[in-house]
């Protein structure tokens, strides 16, 4: 039988969560003429961290969504990316963060999370996108589909996006169980660093009168840093200290000395950098997920998207990059002539699209981070030798390459080109 297609229906879509990659799902949805609400538990809206990296795979879906302008005013562009050992010699130009043949058309970024927010929220306004707070879903009905919240009202749309990160209730919902985010006993520190009082003389003063990326890969974990709000050097340091019973979710007050002495013996400029006055550390758990066996559901109305689905570490700045892609997918996949009797045939193929990209995402991430907690010994020297010789391009070139919301339209026209000539055959034509 074949399907009826009107050119454009325009659909209603809820959406749990106003995080990123609620809110840019939202945006891909509204640019391609759908109506789409919003739910969000808190009172207000805000996004817990300091700074993120934005890659080529990011901003393209930045831009295409009118909110690079926005985004600009607070971001910084590195001009370099650097591998160094912890002891400070340099390793690589990498990650290829100015690499003309990368960085080009989409350029990298980092910017304040809270700012990336903003200027995703600016583009909401311009598509009429509605977005409730202080509304907390209770429960999510697949067959009809809708969503009932706290206070007993209920929202039925033609299809549910779960955007309600890595602790989601909506996979605990669509698993028939509660699934929570699992630590294997990766922390961070976060270190903010006022660039206003390093000076010529200082040893870090090369990281702070430029924008960079800088990596000191080391025994049982790296650092990062980069700038953000064109003021402030953010460093971060991921460590693997064991499992504990006190995780803590979200950034808590932690002290400096103790992230000293997690990098005794490491680069001076580190040390240095850590004892500039204003500096201030937090510090909270690293979670992973059970990764689903699923995003959709068997009634094809309801698909998870963003952390909720595929929750990755941030070894290679990919977390907010992999929602965008979601995103980008929906967004392509959704501005093309879709049935209402198609969505299930739709969401199914945004997962077949996205499940495997975003998990071959998540293995390297943990590669990555496998590779750079390396302790001192013949691996690391490998390891050393193989990025002197510019070895992991390719990796970055698959990664920021990615055009998402080509491949969703790609995949789109590739699904209804196979069944109109299925149809043409079962019809005999």
């Amino acid at each position: 039988m074949a399907y009826e297609c009107p050119s454009r229906p325009v659909f209603s879509v809820l959406v749990v969560g106003c995080g990123l990659s609620g809110l840019a799902s939202a945006l891909a949805l509204a640019q391609a003429g759908h109506r789409v609400t919003v739910f969000e538990r808190s009172v207000k809206l805000q996004e817990i961290g300091a700074g993120i990296q934005l890659s080529p795979n990011a901003t393209r879906l930045i831009q295409h969504w009118g909110i690079f302008d926005e985004v600009l005013k607070y971001a910084d562009r590195p001009e370099a990316g650097t591998f160094r050992s912890h002891r400070g010699d340099v390793c690589s130009q990498s990650p290829p963060v100015s690499d003309p043949r990368l960085v080009s058309n989409a350029p990298y970024i980092m910017i304040h999370r809270a700012d990336l927010l903003r200027a995703v929220l600016s583009g909401t306004g311009k598509h009429n996108i509605e977005i409730k707070l202080s509304s907390e879903v209770k429960e999510i009905d697949f067959n009809k589909p809708s969503l009932r919240l706290s206070t007993g009202e209920i929202y039925e749309a033609d299809f549910i996006l779960g955007a309600d990160g890595e602790r989601s209730h909506c996979r605990g919902t669509l698993l028939g169980q509660p699934d929570p985010p699992y630590s294997p006993g990766d922390v961070v520190y976060r270190i903010s660093v006022p660039t206003k009082d390093i000076t010529e003389d200082h040893l870090s003063w090369d990281l702070a009168r430029r924008s960079s990326v800088n990596f000191w890969m080391g025994p049982g974990g790296h650092v990062v840093s980069y700038l953000i709000r064109h003021d402030m050097l953010n460093i971060v340091l991921i460590y693997a200290e064991g499992t504990s019973d006190k995780a803590m979710y979200g950034p808590q007050q932690a002290d400096i000395e103790e992230f000293r002495s997690k990098i005794l013996g490491w680069d001076p400029v580190l040390h240095e950098l850590i004892n500039v006055e204003g500096a201030v550390c937090t510090k909270w758990t690293l979670f992973q997920i059970h990764e689903p066996a699923q995003w959709c559901h068997v009634n094809g109305r309801f698909t998870l998207i963003g952390d909720a689905a595929h929750a990755i570490l941030p070894c290679l700045a990919q977390g907010a990059a992999q929602a965008f892609e979601d995103a980008g997918v929906l967004g392509g996949i959704f501005s093309q002539p879709v049935g209402r009797n198609q969505i299930p045939d739709a969401l199914r193929i945004f997962e077949q699209v996205r499940k495997p990209r975003a998990s071959d995402v998540r293995r390297r991430t943990l590669d990555q981070k496998a590779m750079f907690a390396l302790a001192s010994g013949l691996d690391q020297e490998a390891r050393d030798v193989k990025l002197r010789a510019g070895a992991d391009f390719e990796l970055f070139k698959w990664l920021w390459e990615y055009d998402a919301v080509e491949s969703g339209r790609e995949a789109w026209k590739e699904f209804t080109k196979i069944h109109e000539s299925g149809t043409k055959i079962r019809n005999g034509i």
